[in-house]
């Protein structure tokens, strides 16, 4: 039993209510029932009609509940800045309201389990930060819930290899007085595009937000993607951190487009059964151990606890009837209990 082992998982909650900018968007999307097998337990269904309540401190708590049963150790927020465009005209498109996106994570911060299941930062690197931003990030660092590697506090880096962002990580000790940070950059997820002019080793590793397998029918084809994504950030000559995807399936954003992003209109593989999953977590077990050289020792990255309109879930949904469904959760569980038998 690998007692060391640590699990994270990617949280970005965007399950506000109709009224905020993203509230708006994810109830749009959701509000079909073709997708409502994505859609969250917690979510209020009425027909066609989704919608969502600002979230509670009741609520996040029930949330670790359900993810620490799930096996995970850990967190990590997409961390976005809260001053840097807040109250600065009137809102109306992501620049001026990313800050609603930090709501579930300061409930977790003052969570009566934010020791029992930790949380670490996802900086968003492609919106703006302000000084006052890094300040608030450093002082959670030095909390006794954030996530840490070696006791360095561990961060993960959205948007490619950031330079400018790791060279910010790397003067905190220096200028807020915390340890040296653990950096991790993060790729999209569509592959590794690796530049042979760029020093990749001022970063302690790589991993990936999502895998975005496209043109699949099957669970199985997604891990096919996702191993060998894995396989194929060993390039960058650095330790990967290994990532497990729990899907990928954009179809509802692909349907009803949303202003932040866009996806190809190709096939996409249906959600996994748990035992797919279980198989998928064996496949992921097997690489890592062929490849402990590569990787970062006792550290795993999950895709994703709630990111349900592109098709990777942990959280409990709800089924076609309304029906509670936690068969991910389930099969995440048998998944982790894996990893720390074989690993």
């Amino acid at each position: 039993m690998n007692d060391k082992l640590r699990v994270g998982a990617i949280n970005w909650d965007n399950s506000l209510p109709e009224d905020t900018y993203f509230g708006f968007h994810s109830t749009s999307v959701l509000s079909y029932k073709k997708f409502r097998n994505v859609t969250p337990f917690y979510a209020n269904v009425e027909g066609e009609k989704v919608s969502f309540r600002q979230k509670t401190q009741a609520d996040v708590d029930r949330e670790l509940e359900l993810a620490m049963a799930a096996g995970i150790d850990y967190m990590a927020y997409d961390w976005y800045t809260d001053d840097h465009m807040k109250d600065k005209g009137k809102p109306g498109n992501v620049d001026h309201t990313v800050w609603e996106l930090n709501h579930a994570r300061y409930l977790h911060q003052t969570s009566k389990y934010a020791d029992k299941i930790h949380l670490c930062a996802l900086l968003i690197c492609l919106h703006p930060f302000v000084e006052s931003d890094m300040a608030r990030l450093a002082e959670a660092m030095k909390q006794s819930y954030y996530e840490t590697v070696d006791g360095r506090p561990l961060v993960y880096l959205y948007g490619g290899f950031q330079e400018g962002f790791i060279a910010k990580m790397r003067a905190f000790p220096q200028e807020y007085g915390t340890k040296e940070p653990y950096i991790v950059f993060l790729e999209g997820g569509g592959g590794s595009k690796i530049d042979p002019n760029k020093d990749y080793s001022k970063a302690d590793a790589v991993c990936a937000y999502a895998c975005c397998a496209l043109n699949t029918t099957r669970y199985s084809e997604v891990i096919d993607c996702n191993l060998q994504y894995n396989e194929n950030r060993k390039g960058y000559g650095i330790p990967v951190l290994p990532h497990f995807t729990l899907g990928w399936n954009p179809q509802p954003r692909v349907d009803h487009p949303i202003p932040w992003t866009t996806y190809p209109d190709v096939p996409y593989a249906l959600p996994a059964s748990e035992e797919e999953i279980v198989e998928g977590a064996k496949r992921l077990a097997d690489w890592v151990k062929a490849n402990k050289d590569n990787v970062v020792p006792d550290r795993i990255l999950a895709f994703a606890w709630n990111e349900f309109e592109e098709g990777a879930f942990i959280c409990p949904t709800v089924d076609g009837e309304n029906n509670y469904n936690d068969s991910h959760l389930k099969g995440f569980a048998k998944a982790v209990a894996c990893w720390k038998e074989t690993l």
